[in-house]
């Protein structure tokens, strides 16, 4: 990740103008406010030709110079910058370009700098071989052969972004699946059984009927029950 601090000591070296490696960067956090160790590649060419996109490049081109089993670069070739680029113990960076009127025999160069952290002798292998992505984690993207947690944010961040994992979106397309077949079904059955309907409403009217014709036989019992005591009231005070 970029690194402020950094990008401030790149910048302030290259204000010297001078293509040798920054001397306070071994000393205890003269270089870094936490780190007490930091890595450094440098370029210098006309001002007119830099890009960082360009530079980063040519540090990576000495990767052919450079053999991973040996551990070693080809004679008389240069490849400690793309070493350093491709460090796996560092996670900080931070560069900064100065414009010279002279560098060594560079007229009107430009000096490029980058600064890493944690720092330390290159005295093994940058990373351990293997392939691609395969120490990312359970829920991580592999983007562009390097490991991407897309998904990940600070727990503690507030308001949380909107963000949508392979569960969330695999409980959507279910939810969403189950939608559309209820759909399909419903209408299935409706071209199928086209009267469906109708006969639902004549089962409704049906019992709506049943249960009145009972309430009414229930009316005419009481009633018939209630004639009957009038009558036996009347015959017992005779």
């Amino acid at each position: 990740t970029w690194d402020v601090a950094l990008s401030r000591t790149a910048r302030a070296w290259g204000k010297k103008c001078v293509y040798q490696r920054n001397t306070h960067l071994d000393k205890a956090f003269e270089a870094h406010p936490v780190f007490s160790s930091i890595g450094e590649n440098m370029w210098i060419g006309p001002e007119k030709e830099f890009t960082a996109s360009n530079a980063i490049k040519s540090w990576h081109e000495e990767r052919k110079s450079y053999n991973f089993q040996n551990d070693t670069c080809v004679e008389d070739d240069e490849c400690s910058h793309y070493i350093q680029l491709v460090w796996d113990n560092a996670y900080k960076v931070g560069c900064a370009v100065t414009p010279c009127s002279r560098v060594g025999g560079v007229l009107h160069a430009a000096l490029f700098i980058c600064n890493y952290a944690p720092g330390g002798a290159l005295t093994r292998r940058p990373y351990q071989a293997g392939a691609h992505c395969s120490r990312c984690g359970s829920h991580d993207k592999c983007t562009d052969l390097l490991c991407n947690y897309q998904f990940w944010y600070p727990p503690w961040e507030v308001p949380r972004p909107l963000v949508c994992d392979p569960v969330c979106i695999f409980i959507f397309l279910l939810r969403l699946a189950c939608f559309v077949l209820c759909i399909i079904v419903v209408l299935i059955v409706q071209a199928r059984f086209p009267d469906i309907l109708k006969e639902k409403e004549m089962l409704s009217e049906s019992k709506i009927f049943s249960t009145e014709e009972e309430l009414k036989v229930e009316d005419e019992e009481r009633e018939t029950e209630e004639t009957n005591e009038e009558e036996e009231g009347g015959e017992d005070e005779d």
